[in-house]
């Protein structure tokens, strides 16, 4: 099954462009495009995209603001940030709103395909190196010292969440475990539940502090 997608960028060529390297992949259907927040809040509703590629620098309302107004309507919804800045002030807001992923637009086009695969594929595609600089941002102090965090857990979720900080998409966990990807997926809704974080990339930067166990 492929990934029905949807465009959102202020700028036209930026979304010939985009539209032009997905073309690259069959995998990819581009179902519709905005150049603007309100055009987006609009069209994606009825479109029901599984992925959207947002640029986060857009007149008006942004793409930061615009993903939290979607993950509120369409939680179900994965978005990538698409951005020029490697800032890492845009990183944090992007994942405290819920976004996916969060792509550099100067990649190489066979980059930007490999990294939006394993996004569609539930993948948390943030390195260790990355994950590490959202830690002291993300984990809350609620969340407590990370003996506590892992107590929370059973030692299969624990495992699972070793396994998403390495950046395991949820079929490679599955094989890993010898499990059902069904089964990732319900574990990773009560790992979640029990950490009060909204998604994978959270999840992965509590991973590096320390809740999961080390890799073998």
């Amino acid at each position: 099954m492929g990934c029905r997608t949807f465009i959102v960028d202020d700028n036209r060529r930026a979304r010939q462009a985009v539209r032009a390297i997905l073309g690259g992949d069959s995998f990819f259907e581009v179902v519709g495009e905005a150049e603007s927040a309100r055009e987006a809040l609009e069209r994606i509703p009825g479109l029901h995209p599984d992925l959207v590629l947002m640029d986060i620098r857009m007149p008006g309302t942004d793409g930061i603001a615009l993903t939290r107004m979607l993950k509120d309507r369409l939680p179900e919804i994965k978005i990538v940030i698409l951005t020029v800045s490697h800032d890492p002030a845009d990183l944090l807001r992007a994942v405290r709103v819920g976004a996916q992923g969060y792509l550099v637009k100067s990649l190489d086009p066979s980059d930007w395909i490999s990294y939006l695969r394993a996004v569609a594929d539930g993948a948390s595609p943030i390195s260790g190196e990355v994950a590490a600089r959202l830690v002291t941002t993300l984990a809350s102090p609620a969340q407590g010292s990370a003996a506590e965090v892992a107590k929370r857990l059973t030692p299969r979720e624990r495992e699972i969440l070793g396994l998403i900080a390495r950046g395991r998409s949820n079929r490679e966990i599955a094989e890993a475990l010898t499990i059902s990807e069904n089964t990732v997926k319900n574990h990773l809704k009560n790992i979640m539940a029990k950490l009060d974080v909204k998604n994978r990339a959270q999840l992965a930067a509590l991973a590096v502090r320390g809740a999961a166990p080390p890799e073998a």
